[in-house]
């Protein structure tokens, strides 16, 4: 069954939301069309809703974030459906997807929180973005090896 984490940041803007409703499959089958994020970790996309490649891609990389402890958990493999990611409109960036899927997992799982943060700079007038180790999207953090031999 799926669950929903509710994602809210304030600013003197007005602030951050997205919603994201998903559900964990532990049965362990390879989903027929899903991202593989790490090991025998999946992410599954709404099947009606589709997504812009910047929300999958923050989307992705938070449930990576958790990556580690999920396939410890888990080790006969985990799927995570997303059934809905919705956001309003104005003031919206994709990074806030990241923070949502870390939101969901955390909840899901009884995890520790990651370190990502956001907070608004008033003196710049934008969103600052402080990610966990190594940047987005580079195997620095990711436990993946950088090279191959």
């Amino acid at each position: 069954m799926a669950s929903t984490f509710r994602f809210r940041k304030r600013s003197p803007i007005g602030g951050l939301a997205a919603d994201i409703s998903a559900e964990a499959d532990t049965s362990g089958s390879v989903p027929r069309c899903a991202a593989q994020i790490n090991g025998k970790l999946w992410l599954e996309l709404p099947e009606n809703d589709p997504l812009h490649w910047r929300d999958l891609a923050w989307m992705m990389y938070g449930l990576s974030l958790h990556s580690d402890s999920l396939n410890m958990l888990h080790p006969q493999g985990l799927t995570v459906r997303v059934q809905d990611f919705s956001f309003p409109a104005s003031d919206y960036v994709p990074e806030v997807a990241a923070f949502a899927m870390e939101g969901w997992v955390r909840e899901e799982f009884n995890l520790t929180p990651s370190t990502i943060s956001v907070e608004y700079d008033t003196r710049t007038s934008r969103y600052i973005f402080s990610w966990d180790v190594g940047a987005p999207f580079s195997d620095n953090g990711s436990g993946i090896p950088t090279h191959h031999v």
